[in-house]
């Protein structure tokens, strides 16, 4: 996982998977941006975008909210050449967030820890989910993983890296169905290369009997997953970990 330190905001070198080939993964830090950016990029975002941040209680998170739509704003309309401000950006039924008219054209989905923020854009038009998660080696993750991941999931946990590994990976994929939080969510079992997941939750139903794939990344400071639809092809294992790309590749099929 190689980052371009120049940037103030990174474009991610993801490996050279197939499934990868029209994916683009943006990383930026909301509180090292300069504060010349954050004020451009704030004044693109939309009244109703503005009311919302008004309501974020702490200042971190309103400038989370804040940097995070004003960046895609920004990008998106650079790439599809439209005035940033002309950009609806709406939400689906349970929250996930899209382009109206450049639903199928430019597929994104965006992701923040902490300060951290992730932005990925999908050029082969196939919906996506992104997670990420900043490593916190304080954090007590058992009662959370035991209660979240099946059994054979828990048996893979030994570490920190392992438990976000997993966290990522479920609301990766819950992302790019635009589910959201679902229930019983330790009953969706990624534990294996190829992962056949029973539809329990109503919010799911839509998906039966499609595929996605799952690339998952890590390292001793950050997670994250990208979900795309359908079922990629890949060369790496599951466990695959070479010092490179520390990538797994997971299918899922609900049925």
């Amino acid at each position: 996982m190689k980052e371009s330190k120049q940037e103030i905001i990174q474009l991610m070198e993801l490996p050279n998977e197939p499934g990868l080939a029209g994916v683009r993964l943006l990383l930026f830090d909301a509180e090292k941006l300069p504060t010349h950016l954050t004020f451009e990029v704030g004044k693109l975002l939309s009244p109703s975008e503005l009311r919302k941040s008004a309501k974020y209680r702490f200042p971190k998170d309103r400038l989370i909210y804040l940097t995070g739509r004003g960046i895609l704003r920004k990008l998106c309309g650079e790439m599809l050449k439209v005035p940033a401000t002309d950009l609806v950006i709406k939400e689906g039924q349970y929250g996930k967030p899209y382009l109206e008219g450049f639903e199928k054209k430019l597929p994104f989905n965006i992701s923040n820890s902490g300060t951290m923020i992730s932005i990925l854009f999908e050029f082969a038009e196939r919906e996506v989910g992104l997670d990420i998660e900043v490593i916190d080696k304080s954090f007590e993750y058992w009662d959370m993983a035991g209660h979240y991941f099946s059994r054979k999931e828990c048996d893979m946990v030994f570490s920190h890296r392992d438990f976000y590994r997993f966290w990522t990976m479920k609301e990766a994929l819950l992302k790019v169905t635009g589910a959201g939080l679902v229930d019983d969510l330790n009953t969706l079992d990624l534990s294996g290369k190829m992962n056949r997941v029973s539809v329990n939750d109503d919010r799911l139903v839509p998906f039966k009997n499609k595929a996605f794939t799952l690339y998952t990344f890590d390292n001793e400071q950050i997670a994250f997953s990208i979900a795309v639809s359908g079922a990629q092809h890949s060369d790496h294992l599951v466990e695959t970990r070479d010092s490179k790309s520390n990538l797994a590749v997971r299918h899922v099929y609900f049925h």
